[in-house]
Formats: C-alpha cells, sequence, structure tokens
C-alpha cells in the first residue's frame, strides 16, 4: 500500500484549526484500517508524515496509537521525510523530531544521507526498497548517479518529477531519465494533485496526492491511497481508492447580480457533506461597490447551519466604471508576457512558481501574507537568474 503527505496535525486554516487536525488524524486512521483490512505485506510512505516538525504532542500520541495496530496486524510500515518532517534538504542541521517518535519494531524511517543513498534501504520478501527524502534541488544530482540493481525495484521520493507531477523550476528530475533505471515502480510525495499510476519506458510513477486538503483550496484534485502486487515479474495495479473526507472544502459560485442572503444560504443548505467548511465566490461586473454584496449577513446566516465549521465569502468583482482608463481592459499577466516578451514561458513558469510559493504556508511569515526571508531571497535569485542568465 502506498500513500503519502499526511500532514498529520495541519492547523490552516487556523480559525478550524482542531478541526482541522482531527480531520488528518481520521483520514490516516482510515488508511491504517485499509491496510489491514486487505491484508497487505507492507505499508509505504512517501513524506510529510507530520506538517510541522512540532506538532501538538497529542497528535503524535494518536498517531502512535494508530500505528500500535500495525504491530497487531504484523505490517510494516516504512517512510522517508518530506520537506515538512525537515529532511536534509531544507538547509538546516536540525530534523525532524516528531516522526522519531512513531518508529518502532514495526515503523522505520528510510533515512539515507545523499552519500549513502543508493544501496536498498530495505530487502522485503523479493523487493528492493530505495528511499530518498526532500533533498530540493540536490535531488535531481542525487538520482542522475543513482543505479539500483536487479529484481524488483521501489524508489520512494519526495519531489516534483517533471512528466508526472506539476513543476516549477528547470531543477526537477525528469521522470523519462528514472525510467531508464531498473525501477519497477516510484512512489512520489510533496505535489498534492494525484497523478496515481502512469507508465514510462516499463516504470510505474505514482503521485497520491496528500490524504487530505494541504491549503483547504483545491476541491479538484482528491486524496487517494495506491495498492499494488510487487514481485519477480514487476508490479500490477490492484487498487486506486479514495481518501474519505471528515472536514471537506466546499466551493460555490454566485453571479454578483444573485448575491443575496436567503438564495445563497439555500445554496449553502444542499451541499453534501457531515462537516464542511464552504468559500462562497461572488462574482461578475456590477455597478455596486464591494461594500453593497452583503458578505457578513451571508457568512454570519451560514455560520449557524449546524454542519458548516467555517464559511467566506470572497468578492472577484469588476466594477463598472473602474477599468484602465487608457485601454478600458483589465490587465492580463499571460497576455502582457505574450506580447512584450520573444520567449514568454520561462517567465510564466516563473510567475507559476511565485504562485506555488504563496500558496505554501511554510514560505508564510505569521501573517500568513507575506514570503519569509529566505523564500524572497530564492524568488529573487531566481528572477535574476531569468533575466541575466548567468551574470551576478
Amino acid at each position: 500500500m502506498h500513500f503519502g503527505d499526511t500532514h498529520l496535525g495541519r492547523k490552516q486554516p487556523s480559525q478550524i484549526a482542531e478541526k482541522r487536525v482531527e480531520s488528518t488524524i481520521k483520514a490516516f486512521q482510515f488508511l491504517i484500517d485499509k491496510a489491514i483490512e486487505k491484508d497487505v505485506d507492507i505499508i509505504i510512505h512517501a513524506g510529510d508524515v507530520f506538517d510541522t516538525v512540532y506538532p501538538w504532542h497529542t497528535v503524535i500520541e494518536q498517531a502512535r496509537e494508530t500505528l500500535e495496530k500495525l504491530e497487531k496486524a504484523e505490517i510494516p510500515m516504512y517512510m522517508i521525510r518530506g520537506n515538512h518532517d525537515r529532511s536534509y534538504g531544507h538547509g538546516r542541521k536540525l530534523k525532524g523530531l516528531a516522526i522519531e517518535h512513531l518508529e518502532n519494531q514495526y515503523v522505520k524511517l528510510i533515512d539515507p544521507s545523499p552519500e549513502e543513498f543508493g544501496k536498498p534501504a530495505i530487502q522485503f520478501k523479493g523487493l528492493n526498497i530505495y528511499g530518498l527524502g526532500y533533498h530540493s534541488s540536490k535531488t535531481r544530482e542525487i538520482l542522475e548517479d543513482f543505479s539500483p540493481g536487479k529484481g524488483t525495484n521501489i524508489l520512494l521520493m519526495h519531489d516534483f518529477v517533471e512528466g508526472v507531477t506539476r513543476t516549477y523550476s528547470n531543477d526537477c528530475t525528469e521522470a523519462e531519465k528514472l525510467a531508464d533505471k531498473n525501477l519497477d515502480y516510484v512512489a512520489i510525495g510533496h505535489d498534492h494533485q494525484p497523478n496515481t499510476w502512469k507508465e514510462i519506458n516499463g516504470t510505474v510513477f505514482s503521485a497520491t496526492g496528500g490524504t487530505v486538503d494541504y491549503d483547504f483550496n483545491s476541491t479538484e484534485f482528491g486524496n487517494h491511497y495506491n495498492i499494488i502486487e510487487a514481485g519477480p515479474e514487476g508490479v500490477q495495479h490492484e487498487e486506486t481508492g479514495e481518501i474519505p473526507q471528515t472536514l471537506e472544502l466546499k466551493k460555490i459560485r454566485v453571479p454578483v447580480e444573485e448575491a443575496r442572503v436567503e438564495p445563497t444560504i439555500g445554496r449553502i443548505q444542499e451541499l453534501q457533506g457531515e462537516r464542511i467548511a464552504v468559500k462562497v465566490m461572488v462574482k461578475g461586473e456590477t455597478e455596486k461597490e464591494p461594500g453593497e454584496i452583503p458578505v457578513q449577513e451571508i457568512e454570519a446566516r451560514a455560520r449557524e447551519i449546524e454542519k458548516v465549521e467555517m464559511v467566506e465569502v470572497v468578492l472577484d468583482l469588476q466594477i463598472k466604471g473602474y477599468e484602465d482608463t487608457e485601454s478600458g481592459e483589465a490587465f492580463s499577466v499571460d497576455e502582457f508576457l505574450e506580447k512584450e516578451l520573444e520567449n514568454p514561458e520561462e517567465f510564466r513558469e516563473l510567475h507559476e512558481k511565485t504562485s506555488s510559493m504563496l500558496a505554501d504556508d511554510e514560505n508564510l511569515t505569521s501573517s500568513g501574507i507575506n514570503l519569509k526571508k529566505d523564500a524572497r531571497k530564492k524568488l529573487r535569485q531566481q528572477v535574476k537568474q531569468k533575466i541575466f542568465g548567468g551574470s551576478e
């Protein structure tokens, strides 16, 4: 069984922190119970076990209690470090503390240094299992010299992979190059947008996505696990399953001309789910000022609905009379890049990278709005590289 990015203890959005934490534990408990129900031989976890090095102590205890079931069922689980677990590539000497509290006879951490990586971390019933945690830009370099031995080889890694996951830089490992190596199955963590089964030159790549919605903004991503049959003949797909969510994000779009209290509350009441958070997007062209939209009244009424844990009304409006006075058109980044630059694709990639950084709480200050100093510095370096090439 393969899954990853459990992010146990994730607290964002802060206004529903306790419910969010509970939802990560419930998803984890579901997976362990499912593994026992299916009587799998082994579980592999592709990193970001916890959401932070210092989760609530209750989260660690709940995770340990959940994993005690594996000892009774005699099912081993092997996990690698993700960037949230503070692996070598995070640029700090301090490594994840919480993840180490989970280890026992049946739960093991695969954590080789770049120098140690290359030999099977685990040999299990004819399988050679290699594990490489998050090493940022060094991952590609480490894997270039990687040469797995004979047999059925499984690689756990925590990073973007070009050709399988989303990518935001040219530093990512290329799936086609990994497929040239003697690998049967590559279990990928880090990207929360699933691509659960992709075969390239006989190698299966699988990014199952997270087990819960990470940024509580991506309802279309989905959360999955894989069960595979692995042996001397390679790997075969057995099952890809969805992970039920005890706290779900629901989005509804409301045309600005229909943004009235009663109709909007009626649509929220119709949403399915045991416990839900709701984002209402009010969109369109209007002569109204934003203050004329009954945002606060909609939010207050929605909070009275028993199943609603959180509600947020977001305005995406074009106010008549506020267009660009010269062109009369709204500004478009894509159109600007296409019109003004000979090679817009590189800068479009940089724009996507910036958006990705702003969506990751690891890069943000406590305000949740601004980039941390290290993230700003990294972004500036990438901008300079795009504009000036190799010059300082």
